[in-house]
């Protein structure tokens, strides 16, 4: 039995993309000991060569092909690559070291013209065998990069490790395999590569292998002259050099598979003469069929996922025609591409994602969520599709996007871990809460489709493209040069100050505009921001923005245009959408008093300072079923803020009629928005409401619906109905907002 510790020992330590560190002294003779690691030597060129001579006289080519066969059905590795290496050393010519001329560099060093051998050319040299051994024993579907069956220390390897193996014998399901194979090479197109070769077998399910163990099969076959180009010979009849087996593509480095095409076919003149000696006619050409194992089938009925019932291939809850695509940034689908489907289940999430394979390289990706519940419906359903370029290591690695990553498997978390390097188009399905998202996250661009009570009652692909019909033609004149900038344009990183002014869009046509009055990350190292204050505890890199309230379709306006324009009461909104620019910077304006405004924040304190900011401790109480209700009419203090200004008062000195006000309501915000929108310029208090019952914005005490409860406030704090940020800061200690202006004009960076 082969120890599970050493094959640990070989995965964190030589598996490609995947090592971690260098191993111990200790740990490595250990694992030496249980015969799967190798020991170092420190061999030459000639000495590699020599080596491999004698023992290509060593090992019959019966014993060879039987240990490959026998692999087919037992996925024992250690058997499985002799045969390609006897073959090809059998073929190599003697011969000295000769240099391709090149130097070492980070990515390649010099080889052998004749052999790829990259070891003791000059003198001796100590070779780490494990580097080559590691394929030998891990199945390939844990490969970071297929192994290089065509480089002198790959076959010595092999071969000095092959001879110490007992013999075996291949059996009926074995025959069954190759047999398989050969049939998915007849049906072949003449064009066809090694690539619709793997996907025809995978598709066929005769075998029970992965992706990459199959074309490591077709490798081996293909350095045995079984499966080679017209032009292109493998090594049975003659032997080629190192530096002449042509560039890989895409990952897929086999030679001379990368050059064999459908019309090439099987060689069954290689494989009598590899086979013919034990097998008779059992891989005669009459014999090359596909039929599946009972143990394939058991396995498919087994694995098959819960969430299948609820998809049916090619068919999607959304069927996007791709002059629909057109018009929501999004690239055509090819029918040459292939298609590979993915299900899982979390609770009630039935879950499937597609990969649009091109060659190697995944271009498309669909990714579709069921919320399900028990007796079969539908909660709601989503929809997202996205295009993108994400290179694999035949299907079933994701390469690195740099030189510092390291590959993963390909599974649909990993795939949608990558930004998207197209555009993404989203839809969510719920009675009456349906919306659409159309977006670039490399560039942070976003298509404002707008029309959102059209968008709302989308439930059906049907409904859907109702509503594109009326979409498409409703199209601004300057749509599609909005869709070429989401798609196209470069990412940015702006610098920005107080007193900028950016365009925020609303939907296809409309556009309102946001004043920017500081970044929060700036007014905290002040000294004149007291030490207890919603600015301190707060997330992210928030900027305070005030937006103008209105709606236009002017997208153009100036400084001197927006002068005068009412603003909306501040927000602290992230600023992800200024800095990338999603929010375009359009004009700057000298910062004056009346642009000047904070929120005004008053809530519950029960224990002094216990919690991460001021307000977390009455928002704990609400929400914990634990806590007794009585706890909530029992504070210690009032918590009160208004721009440069915090301080508490005792509960027993609130009066009741500001008991009764918290008691309706939240009037404190202690969060950043992720985005900046225009969804709420231009409407009334009651408008949004009526749209939104519980949006938060209903106390905001600035709003002018809510002067009454404003005056209320004042007026407990002995201060007039009329008062203003300076009337607040002269009686309680803070900071003008023309002292404000002269701060953040002096002390903020751009």
């Amino acid at each position: 039995m082969i120890d599970k510790k050493a094959l640990a020992f070989l995965k964190k330590y030589y598996l490609s993309y995947m090592r971690e560190g260098q191993p111990s002294e200790c740990e490595k003779a250990n694992a030496v000991k249980s015969g799967v690691l190798v020991p170092d030597s420190a061999v030459t060129h000639s000495e590699i060569i020599a080596e491999i001579k004698a023992l290509s006289k060593q090992i019959s080519l019966e014993a060879a092909a039987k240990a490959f066969l026998y692999s087919l059905s037992s996925g024992d590795m250690r058997y499985r690559s002799a045969l390609s290496s006897l073959v090809w050393s059998k073929a190599l010519p003697e011969h000295e070291m000769i240099s391709d001329g090149g130097k070492k560099t980070e990515w390649s060093s010099p080889v052998c013209v004749v052999c790829g051998c990259s070891h003791g050319l000059d003198t001796k040299e100590n070779v780490d065998w494990n580097d080559y051994n590691v394929f030998r024993y891990l199945p390939p579907k844990q490969y970071g990069r297929e192994p290089d069956y065509t480089c002198a220390e790959y076959v010595l390897n092999d071969l000095r490790e092959f001879v110490k193996l007992p013999a075996v014998e291949p059996c009926d399901e074995d025959y069954r395999i190759l047999n398989g194979i050969f049939a998915c090479v007849k049906g072949m197109k003449p064009h066809n590569m090694d690539t619709a070769l793997l996907a025809e077998i995978r598709k066929r399910k005769f075998f029970d292998a992965t992706g990459n163990a199959i074309h490591c099969i077709l490798g081996i076959l293909s350095v045995c002259g079984i499966l080679e180009g017209a032009e292109n010979k493998g090594f049975l009849r003659g032997y080629v050099n190192y530096t002449e087996h042509g560039m890989g593509r895409d990952g897929l480095t086999f030679y001379p598979l990368n050059f064999w095409r459908g019309k090439d076919g099987v060689n069954y003149q290689a494989v009598k003469e590899i086979f013919g000696s034990f097998s008779g006619s059992r891989l005669d050409p009459r014999n090359a069929v596909v039929s599946v194992s009972e143990s394939i089938k058991a396995h498919e009925k087994k694995t098959e996922s819960k969430a299948e019932q609820y998809f049916n291939d090619g068919v999607y809850c959304i069927m996007l025609s791709d002059e629909e695509r057109r018009y929501l940034a999004l690239d055509p689908v090819d029918p040459s591409w292939e298609k590979v489907s993915v299900y899982s289940v979390t609770g009630c999430l039935k879950k499937r994602t597609v990969l649009f394979y091109e060659g190697n390289i995944i271009v498309k990706v669909i990714y579709e969520e069921y919320s399900v519940k028990d007796d079969g419906s539908y909660i709601s359903r989503s929809y997202n599709e996205f295009d993108t370029r994400l290179e694999t290591d035949n299907r079933t690695m994701l390469l690195p996007l740099t030189s510092r990553g390291r590959a993963k498997r390909v599974t649909p978390t990993n795939v949608m871990a990558v930004k998207p390097f197209g555009c993404e188009f989203f839809i969510f399905l719920q009675n009456e809460k349906s919306y659409i998202i159309v977006r670039n996250l490399r560039n942070n661009q976003e298509v404002m489709i707008g029309e959102k009570d059209r968008v709302r009652k989308i439930m059906s692909d049907e409904d859907f493209h109702e509503f594109m019909r009326y979409y498409i033609p409703t199209c601004p004149d300057d749509y599609f040069e909005r869709i070429a900038t989401v798609r196209s344009m470069e990412h940015q990183t702006v610098k920005f100050r107080a007193g900028d002014i950016f365009r925020c869009q609303v939907d296809r046509r409309h556009y309102t505009y946001g004043l920017i009055l500081g970044k929060t990350r700036e007014i905290e190292k002040w000294k004149e921001l007291p030490e207890v204050h919603s600015f301190r505890y707060i997330m992210m890199q928030p900027v305070i923005v005030r937006m103008y309230d209105f709606v236009t379709t002017d997208k153009d306006m100036t400084e001197k245009e927006l002068s005068g324009m009412a603003l909306c009461p501040p927000e602290l909104c992230s600023d992800c959408d200024i800095l990338w620019g999603t929010h375009p910077i359009v004009a700057h304006k000298e910062l004056v008093p009346d642009d000047i405004q904070f929120q005004l924040q008053l809530a519950r304190q029960i224990k002094k300072n216990e919690h991460f900011n001021p307000f977390t401790a009455e928002v704990l109480v609400k929400m914990s079923p634990k806590e007794p209700k009585p706890k909530m009419n029992n504070p210690r203090a009032l918590y009160v803020e208004w721009g440069f200004v915090s301080f508490e008062i005792p509960w027993e000195n609130v009066s009741d009629d500001i008991r009764r006000l918290l008691d309706e309501g939240k009037y404190f915000e202690g969060g950043v928005s992720l985005g900046i929108r225009g969804d709420l310029c231009g409407r009334t208090l009651d408008d949004i409401l009526k749209e939104s019952p519980k949006h938060m914005i209903r106390h905001n005490l600035l709003l002018p619906e809510n002067r009454d409860k404003f005056n209320l406030v004042m007026n407990f704090l002995g201060l007039p109905n009329d008062c203003t940020v300076d009337d607040f800061a002269d009686k309680y200690g803070g900071i003008t907002r023309q002292q404000y202006i002269g701060l953040i004009n002096r002390q903020s960076k751009k």
